[in-house]
This record gives C-alpha cells, structure tokens and sequence, in this order.
C-alpha cells in the first residue's frame, strides 16, 4: 500500500472524524478535514495532498462536484467521490469532472483503500505518460533547432581554423580564438547527442525536477 496523504472534504463533523480514523488505522495521513468547499480548495492550495476524498452535498456555495472540478483544473489533484448520491443526475454531473473514482455510502474500510490505491496508481500512470510526452516533443524540437544549427557551427569551425592557421601562436588573439573553436566543439558534441536520442533516461535535478542526461541517453541508442 502507498503511503499516502489525503484530504477529507465531508459536510458531517462525525462521518468525517470516522473517515479519517479509518484511513489512519488504515496506514494513511490525513492532511486535513474540510466542510466546504471553499476550505477545500484552501487545504489542497496550502497542503497538495496526494489525494482528495470527497462528499458531494456540502455546506456553503460549492457543492463537491465544483470543489472537484475547480481542484482538477488547479491543483492536479485525484479526487475519489465518497458519497450517499447514486441518482442519474448526480452520477452524470459527476462524470464530467473526470473523478478517479466513485465510493458510495456505507463502505466498508477495504474496498475504500482499494479505491484509493487504484486512483493513487492510474494519478501516477497519467502522470508520468503526460510528463514523457511532453518530455519527447521537447526533444524532437531540440533535435529539429539542432539540426539548423549545425550549418553556422560549421561555418564557425572553419574560420576559426583558417584563423588559427595564419595567426603566430604568440598573437594574443591565439588562444582566444582556439578558445572559440573548443566551445563550437562542445556546442557541437551536444547537439550531435540530442540528435540522436530515440529514447532516453533523466536524473534528478535542483528542487525536486528531473532533466534528460544526454550522456547516459545517448549511449542507450541501437
């Protein structure tokens, strides 16, 4: 089971408690417990818990089916419907906001922590299929800009080695321009990599991101 951390948006003061302390007993944490919608969308601003439970009949101007929608288009937030509500209507207004899943009261414990850990894991799965397509159109972009550059890197090389063939090595404007020819050499190293990854591995960067490692990437091709 993922430890996961979860925030309870239910109108009733003791079915929330109850809530939350099945899903403590169940390994969870619980971020926090709203009654409305409005503190909902605080809590998830404030918190991002990795998932939201959520009671559609709630006390103020939003009722849950909103909350979920304004939380979806937000935060990027699973949100699990846990409600008493199963008519025609209520199921069709709730479709819309694309929930990842449905819990009708009274549940039992399990088959809620099986809801959770299902949303939990297709949440994962569309997030990381969004983020490597993206990733890729990035990379057939840089592939393309590389393509383009690799015409006036050449013309760069070039000169630079006419330069450096008719200057004296004692020229102080020597080592200046074998240092531009080394950099047009390294421009074009990374270039030629990003031209070539079909398929790629990324490594941790600074504040939680991940970027491509062209060295390891380039050395997966064939």
């Amino acid at each position: 089971m993922t430890q996961a951390n979860i925030l309870v948006v239910e109108d009733e003061g003791i079915v929330a408690q109850e809530i939350k302390s099945r899903l403590e007993k169940s390994g969870y944490a619980v971020c926090a417990v709203a009654h409305d919608g409005e503190t909902a969308l605080d809590h998830a601003a404030a918190m991002r818990p990795d998932l939201i439970l959520m009671d559609i009949r709630l006390k103020g101007g939003m009722d849950g089916i909103e909350t979920a929608g304004q939380i979806r288009d937000r935060f990027n937030i699973p949100v699990v419907y846990l409600t008493a509500y199963t008519d025609p209507a209520t199921l069709e207004r709730a479709k819309v906001m694309e929930p990842f899943g449905y819990v009708v009261k009274p549940f039992e414990t399990r088959s809620l922590m099986v809801s959770i850990e299902i949303a939990l894991h297709r949440h994962r799965s569309e997030t990381e299929r969004i983020y490597r397509e993206k990733l890729q159109a990035v990379l057939e972009t840089a592939g393309a800009i590389c393509h383009e550059l690799n015409q006036p890197m050449m013309a760069i090389s070039g000169h630079t080695e006419l330069l450096i063939a008719t200057l004296d090595p004692n020229d102080p404007l020597y080592p200046k321009i074998e240092k531009i020819k080394s950099q047009v050499q390294r421009m074009g190293a990374i270039t030629h990599k990003l031209m070539g990854i079909t398929r790629y591995e990324t490594r941790d960067y600074a504040m939680g991101e991940r970027i491509v490692d062209l060295d390891k990437s380039s050395t997966t091709l064939g």
